[in-house]
Parts: structure tokens; C-alpha cells; sequence
């Protein structure tokens, strides 16, 4: 229309808020906090508002700082989510994005979220469950679903599945607690017959790395 100003709009106003979720309460937590360094430090500032919420081992989500430097991977000592008090509140219903956090001066509102990015590793986050909470909460968030998480997670499942499509997969026995506390010499029998060694063990819901181990035998099984 002539005459008709438009007008750009300002960068805050086009910026997201971003929630970076790490930590956790599995064996992978210092993993999970160095990918969190590395989002702070790559992540786009001119675009992005980032809140740092880290989960700790024992399952507080907590108000982090947001310092890369402070989660980056060091030879001696790993990286982890220290408690220091705060505790993060999520929205209180689906027609809520308000984050709010309270600390020792009280409750506040941090933002309203636009979407939460989860780099949770292993259970307690990258399974479906933290995916979950998020869609009970109506949160827009990175990621694979519950579904896909959850047969994602466990190595059983997902050979399972695919296999039943007609993917081909490497051969597996799984094993439960159960069942090697009840029969291990059957167990060990049953993996030789169907396998030459060695052969290499690895819990079906962890992942990098963790937990594998090489047997060469029914003994170091």
C-alpha cells in the first residue's frame, strides 16, 4: 500500500528461547554435560536465548550456568551437574510456558519456552521418558518421539523390530539379570553354540560405550 511503512523487527524480538536439558541420572551424565558445553559454545547467540537446565544424579532439575568452559570434557575430572540449590519449575499445565526457577531469594520466572532441546544420554531421558513429560506439557522439544526413543534406547527391541520388518541384523542373545543369576552355565553354553569367540557384551539400554566388555570364554563371560 503507498505510503506503508514496514518495519523490521528487532532481533530480541525474533529470538528463541531455548532450554537445553542435560545431565540425568544415568551412567552417561558427564557425556551428556560435555554435549552440553559444546551447544553453548556453538549455539547461535543472535538467534537463540539458551536456559541451562541440568538434571543432577539423584534427579533435581536445577538452574546451571550458561559457560561452556564449565562442561567442557578434562582429562581429570569429567564434567557434572552439581547441586546447587536451585530447583527448576516447569509450566503447571499445558496452557503454560512459563519456566520459573526458585533459589534463595524466591521464585521468579526465568521465560516463556519456545522449545526444549534435550541432550540427555541413556536411560531417565533419551528413552521416551523426559519426551514424555514433555508432551504431557504440551513443550515443543528436539528430537524423536516416546515411541522411537523408548525402541531406540533398548538394543533388544530395536533388533526385534527390525528384524521383524526384514532389516538384517547382526545375531544377539539377550540376557536378563534373571536369568544369568538362575542359569549362567546355560547361558555360556548357549552363546558358544551360537557364536565363535570371543564375543562382546554390552548393556541393552546405555550407550557410548558404556558398560562393554570382550569375553573369550564362558569365564570372562
Amino acid at each position: 500500500m503507498p505510503g506503508h511503512a514496514t518495519r523490521t523487527p528487532d532481533v530480541a524480538e525474533t529470538k528463541a528461547t531455548v532450554v537445553l536439558l542435560f545431565g540425568g541420572r544415568s551412567s552417561e551424565h558427564s557425556i551428556s554435560c560435555a554435549t552440553a558445553g559444546g551447544v553453548l559454545g556453538a549455539i547461535d547467540r543472535t538467534r537463540f536465548d539458551v536456559i541451562p537446565v541440568g538434571i543432577t544424579r539423584e534427579g533435581a532439575f536445577t538452574l546451571q550456568p550458561d559457560d561452556a568452559a564449565l562442561f567442557a570434557l578434562d582429562g581429570d575430572r569429567l564434567p557434572v551437574v552439581d547441586d546447587n540449590g536451585t530447583r527448576v519449575h516447569w509450566p503447571s499445565s499445558a496452557d503454560s510456558r512459563e519456566l520459573s526457577v526458585a533459589d534463595e531469594s524466591g521464585i521468579r520466572s526465568l521465560a516463556d519456552i519456545d522449545v526444549v532441546f534435550p541432550i540427555l544420554h541413556g536411560r531417565f531421558g533419551e528413552d521416551g521418558t523426559v519426551q514424555g513429560m514433555l508432551e504431557l506439557l504440551g513443550l515443543p522439544y528436539v528430537g524423536a518421539g516416546v515411541l522411537a526413543s523408548a525402541v531406540a534406547m533398548d538394543k533388544d527391541f530395536t533388533k526385534a523390530v527390525l528384524k521383524h520388518f526384514g532389516i538384517a541384523v547382526a545375531p544377539w542373545i539377550t540376557v536378563t539379570d534373571a536369568g544369568w543369576l538362575t542359569d549362567a552355565h546355560g547361558i555360556a553354553a548357549s552363546v558358544a553354540s551360537t557364536f565363535s569367540w570371543p564375543v562382546f557384551v554390552k548393556p541393552a539400554r546405555a550407550g557410548s560405550s558404556v558398560g562393554v566388555s570382550r569375553a573369550t570364554d564362558p569365564t570372562s563371560l
